[in-house]
């Protein structure tokens, strides 16, 4: 009679792959053939499918954690099933099947059955040991078909940012990958840390599409990681680029210890203009690289450095250096005062050349901001108010220093990085010059990216 029984748990599984071949599909069958309500968990302990012995009613079953809690500690998880206890001692209050998902000495997940509505009968464990046997097949089909699609999609990303390729044929390409072709979107150049955890892009996108909840592109290069993620139309430019600043930061926190990771991160641009935000972005990352230590996660925007990116990232570093000296020097002393004029010569353009800007963030009122503008001028004989050259030639100074990580500067960055929310050393933008020897790793861009 448990032969017949035995015998008929293996066809109905069969029938079941033969017909949909999916893990819900065998879930499903589960549950028809004990009676009881089957949960499926992954090894992150989220849910994946669940089914109860009726196609109506919702299936209700405690926590992943909880359960395991009480999963004998001297077992060893194979593929054979476990009867957990109901009790005090256990917190759970109706008895489970608990069978972990192993294929080929992998574990993939847990298929867990709730003694409800009927009790266990003697094939319950052989019915959960052979459904969890025919899913851990099927997350091996879908890691090979994840696989493919991911290595699919990596080369049209980087068709999309070489600019090469017909147009119809990456619209076509994108229509069978599920990707939209035309959407506007922010690129990220990300600069791995030296010892990178493995796997490290395919976390990086799954944080950031969990956390943006927008579907971000990658492929690899010989330089680095690249990544494209989709910037909502009903969001601005702005907002969108601060919010993809804020997940590389918070991403590289989880992912890349110890601290070393550097990105810059392009504008939102349309897919024409790839090409551009990639050289861009890796002119903000070069900066970086070669003005400061690899003790934090560094992540920087093109708008953060503006056009002085491309004199920093292929200036000669003790020249700039030298080059900050000249134009700042009368005011890069250790009175309190010259800290001051610093600080609101970086107030002043961080707010778009508004002395009520500057003067809100500083917490002075706007004459005392006039009055510092007109000190600056007075001591280093630039007109940072009224002439657009020494404006550059100020601003461009000041990043040198930020990159330098001058004292006065530092507390503005530490202030921004306060109200985004995020740690400190998550966000850096007061970096420490290098010495000058070696510090030229990256290559100058070409016109068309080097995706190696």
């Amino acid at each position: 009679m448990l032969a017949d029984e035995r015998a008929a748990v293996v066809e109905r599984l069969d029938d079941a792959v033969a017909t949909a071949d999916t893990m819900s599909a065998i879930v499903r069958v589960c549950a028809e053939l004990t009676g009881k309500a089957v949960v499926l968990f992954d090894l992150r302990e989220r849910m994946i499918t669940a089914a109860g012995p009726h196609s109506a009613g919702r299936v209700s079953m405690p926590s992943l954690g909880t359960i395991l809690r009480s999963y004998p500690p001297d077992a060893t998880v194979g593929p054979r099933p476990i009867v957990l206890s109901a009790g005090p001692a256990t917190d759970l209050v109706r008895r489970k099947i608990v069978t972990p998902i192993v294929e080929r000495g992998e574990l993939f997940g847990w298929l867990v059955l709730d003694e409800h509505p009927t009790p266990l009968r003697p094939t319950d464990e052989y019915t959960a040991a052979r459904s969890a046997r025919r899913i851990g097949s099927q997350f091996l089909i879908q890691r090979r078909i994840a696989r493919v699609a991911w290595n699919a999609k990596s080369a049209l990303t980087r068709q999309l940012v070489d600019g090469t390729g017909v147009q119809e044929d990456l619209a076509a390409s994108g229509e069978y990958l599920g990707v939209n072709t035309e959407a506007r979107r922010v690129l990220v150049f990300i600069q791995v840390p030296d010892g990178e955890t493995e796997g490290l892009d395919h976390a990086m996108v799954e944080h950031l599409e969990n956390s943006l909840g927008v579907e971000v592109l990658s492929t690899r290069g010989s330089e680095g990681l690249l990544l494209l993620v989709e910037s909502s139309d009903d969001v601005g430019s702005v907002l969108a680029v601060s919010r993809v600043k804020t997940a590389v930061a918070q991403a590289a926190a989880e992912l890349c210890q110890p601290p070393g990771l550097i990105a810059g991160v392009s504008s939102v641009c349309e897919p024409a203009a790839f090409s551009r935000a990639y050289r861009e972005a890796r002119e903000v990352v070069k900066c970086m690289d070669r003005f400061s230590e690899r003790s934090t996660h560094r992540i920087l925007s093109v708008d953060d450095l503006g056009p002085a990116r491309v004199f920093l990232a292929n200036g000669d570093v003790a020249a700039l250096r030298h080059y900050a000296d000249d134009v700042l020097g009368p005011i890069l002393g250790d009175d309190p005062g010259c800290a001051d004029l610093l600080r609101t010569l970086q107030c002043w353009f961080d707010t778009g050349r508004s002395p009520r800007g500057a003067a809100n963030q500083l917490g002075v009122h706007e004459n005392t901001v006039r009055l510092r503008l007109s000190r600056v001028r007075a001591m280093i004989g630039l007109d940072v108010v009224g002439n657009a050259a020494d404006q550059l030639s100020v601003q461009t100074a000041l990043l040198v220093l930020r990159f330098q990580g001058h004292p006065a500067l530092a507390v503005l960055d530490r202030s921004e990085e306060g109200e985004m929310g995020l740690d400190h050393a998550v966000v850096d933008r007061t970096c420490t010059v290098v010495s000058p020897p070696g510090c030229d790793r990256v290559r100058p861009g070409a016109n068309r990216p080097n995706l190696g």
